[in-house]
């Protein structure tokens, strides 16, 4: 079951876009639901709470680097796009 967050929750995921002086980057701004493991907003970024993650036995890591650190612990390690190192 997903319930809509208030007006004023929008998704924060970093979305990066091209303008006239270069690269920028801005808040994604899409409505949030709330869903029974974490989050998803109407353009498909989603986050899972971190109590879901470890009962299940994975967590993001934003490199290689982490990803093996977080191997030789045990614990699975994925992209923030939910792909697999």
């Amino acid at each position: 079951m997903t319930s809509v967050q208030e007006d004023d929750e929008r998704c924060g995921w970093l979305v990066e876009f091209d303008t006239e002086d270069g690269p920028a980057s801005r808040d994604c701004g899409a409505a949030v639901r709330t869903t029974h493991s974490g989050w998803s907003c109407e353009r498909g970024h989603s986050h899972t709470y971190a109590d879901v993650r470890a009962a299940e036995g994975w967590d993001y890591a934003h490199d290689e680097q982490e990803a093996a650190l977080l191997g030789r612990v045990g614990i699975y390690a994925v992209r923030m796009d939910g792909h697999p190192f």
